[in-house]
């Protein structure tokens, strides 16, 4: 309760118990102690011709009960002095106190002692009403418990004797006080600002009364001074004392939950804008805020440990962006140990997983840790391993992406690549040569060049199939062009002028529909040359190849 709120108000709290009294010396003893009267420690102040009263002295004529009613009890100092370590309340009270035994008066010293009253014969038997001020003291160690020393001072109505019939005579007006230490069980309430308690309080009291008033003779007695002590149960109702949002930070900060503990003190210093312990709140803040990176980077582990490797990847972002250069450099080692955890499994489960499974644990590896050189070649055989596959599906030009990659990456795996390249190669040529279209011709010439680049040892072995595949593709194109201005003269043949560009029409077609080019320039390609009129917009720009006076091509 390091940070709870402090008890500013008890509206009433009501005691009941038992209490034996005595002499001046009865105190010395425990509580509810059997020491004997002595001539000498009477509870009564008797006059000269008297200097004995044994009807006290069996312990069963000296008990009684003890009411007392506390009100109004308030933490005055709190408004003035913002602390909680102890509670200091003043209050009002009233307390009743009947010593019931109902011993009867001496009988053995003749006349002094007048036994007769109107109403059946006396008794001894004290009887106090009176009103007080009170003071207590408590301290609370937990949330459920408070512990407190008590002391109360007050004005009494008392009576001493009690006839039968109920007449009361000794009468006068005396003094109270009492001291008590206790402790009190305290029930939360979840709705209301206020809680309920129920305790037990050993208490020591005093009644001191010097004179009465009865008449002439009627009794040796002149006053009384009673020494009490018993135990009490206790109960009422409080404001304050309910635990905070500092102390819930608190019980987080001390179990290692930093990132818990922040958000409680920081709530904390909103809510509590006058509390005593404010600079020792933002001084933990200010601690756990610090060992937060710390404490991610152990989430991190656990999830690392546990094989979340996103998880855990995301706790170390978290802890690097406020993390000390020591911690950043524990950071870096965990991302190395998860990136080569990665690779691992690539490496040992790889049968087990598809390619691109694969392929995202690799990447993931590289995005993780950058700098772990395993990356590149675990990826480069990811690559290589594609590339056997598509070409076995017949995806050359995929294939020879795939090890071109591998190359890129890992050039030492070249030794590996270049007679797969060289396989499909030859297998380009003898099952895909007549089978591919424009697109694909194309892509393999380029990947042709591109191996030629990296290996120019083989730039004589690959010229002629680029040369046949060249001329293979100048020979569709030449068989598609010529079709389609075979289709364009028969149409031309049955219909009017069309509104919309087709292959095969002519330099005047091409003007009545588009109008003249912005610009006229030539393109060449292999054994071909084309004229290429541009018709450029805001948009979108519009190429024309023309052969022989005749469009062949159209590029958007």
């Amino acid at each position: 309760m390091t940070f709870r709120d402090p008890i500013v108000f008890t509206p009433f709290e009501v005691k009941a118990g038992y209490l034996n009294y005595g002499g001046k010396d009865y105190w010395s003893g425990s509580i509810f102690n059997k020491t004997p009267i002595t001539t000498s420690d009477l509870p009564v102040f008797l006059d000269s011709t008297q200097y004995q009263f044994n009807i006290l002295d069996a312990l069963s004529n000296r008990r009684g009960t003890f009411v007392e009613v506390d009100i109004l009890r308030t933490n005055l100092p709190h408004f003035f002095i913002h602390q909680n370590y102890f509670d200091l309340q003043f209050g009002l009270g009233f307390q009743y106190t009947d010593f019931s035994s109902n011993p009867s008066l001496p009988s053995e010293t003749g006349k002094e002692w007048i036994k007769t009253a109107t109403r059946g014969d006396y008794h001894f038997r004290p009887r106090s009403l009176g009103l007080n001020t009170n003071t207590s003291l408590s301290w609370q160690l937990s949330r459920n418990r408070a512990t407190y020393i008590y002391y109360s001072f007050g004005v009494n109505s008392i009576s001493l004797y009690e006839s039968d019939g109920g007449d009361k005579d000794l009468t006068g007006m005396g003094l109270s006080e009492s001291f008590g230490i206790g402790t009190k069980y305290i029930f939360n309430q979840s709705r209301g600002d206020f809680n309920y308690t129920i305790g037990v309080e050993a208490k020591w009291s005093r009644l001191y009364m010097t004179s009465v008033n009865a008449a002439e003779d009627l009794s040796p007695i002149n006053g009384v001074d009673l020494r009490a002590s018993g135990i009490f149960l206790t109960t009422g109702i409080q404001f304050g004392g309910k635990h905070t949002d500092g102390d819930i930070a608190y019980s987080y900060m001390i179990n290692n939950d930093f990132i818990s503990a922040a958000e409680g003190f920081e709530n904390f210093l909103a809510k509590e804008r006058r509390h005593g312990k404010r600079d020792k709140a933002l001084e933990m803040l200010q601690y756990c805020q610090s060992q937060i990176p710390y404490q991610q980077v152990n989430y991190g582990v656990e999830a690392f440990i546990k094989s979340e490797f996103t998880d855990a990847l995301e706790w170390f972002n978290a802890a690097e962006k406020e993390a000390k250069d020591d911690l950043k450099i524990e950071i870096q080692q965990h991302r190395r140990n998860i990136a080569a955890e990665l690779l691992d499994s690539v490496k040992n489960y790889k049968n087990q997983m598809s390619i691109a499974e694969a392929e995202k644990l690799i990447l993931m590896a590289q995005n993780i840790y950058p700098e772990l050189t395993q990356v590149n070649e675990t990826l480069a055989g990811l690559y290589l391993d594609k590339g056997k596959l598509n070409t076995e599906i017949g995806n050359y030009s995929a294939a020879i992406q795939n090890y071109l990659d591998a190359i890129q990456l890992y050039p030492t795996i070249e030794s590996l690549v270049i007679p797969k390249l060289k396989q499909i190669t030859n297998s380009i040529m003898k099952d895909a040569f007549f089978a591919m279209n424009d697109d694909e011709l194309y892509l393999v010439i380029n990947y042709l060049e591109s191996i030629i680049e990296l290996n120019p040892e083989m730039e004589n072995e690959l010229d002629s199939y680029i040369v046949k595949l060249e001329l293979q593709l100048e020979n569709q194109r030449s068989k598609s062009e010529n079709q389609y201005a075979q289709d364009y003269i028969i149409q031309r043949k049955k219909e009017t002028m069309p509104e919309i560009l087709q292959l095969g029409m002519t330099y005047e077609e091409v003007k009545q529909i588009k109008g003249l080019p912005k610009h006229i320039g030539t393109m060449n390609e292999p054994r071909r040359q084309f004229e290429m009129w541009t018709y450029p917009t805001d948009s979108i720009t519009s190429r024309l190849y023309f052969e022989n006076n005749m469009l062949v091509r159209i590029e958007e």
